[in-house]
């Protein structure tokens, strides 16, 4: 091979590192981005999961008359 079929390989190699360093450089930006959608997403889910637990103790208390014993004793 001689230098002239090199240099337009060569080229091609070289826009090819190019194009996959851009590549990644926008992979690393989406993967900020769904870390922290994912962050959010996992904080709703933890208030949802205390509302339900706070709504399952309240009714719990409700069929098992701690709310009179409570009214009892002035709580």
């Amino acid at each position: 091979m001689d230098n002239e079929e090199i240099k337009p390989r060569l080229d091609r190699l070289t826009w090819r590192v190019d194009s996959h360093t851009d590549q990644i450089s926008k992979l690393h930006e989406q993967t900020n981005d769904l870390k922290s959608e994912l962050c959010l997403i996992n904080k709703s889910l933890l208030q949802i999961k205390w509302i339900a637990v706070g709504g399952a103790v309240v009714i719990l208390g409700q069929s098992l008359g701690v709310t009179s014993i409570m009214k009892l004793l002035g709580v």
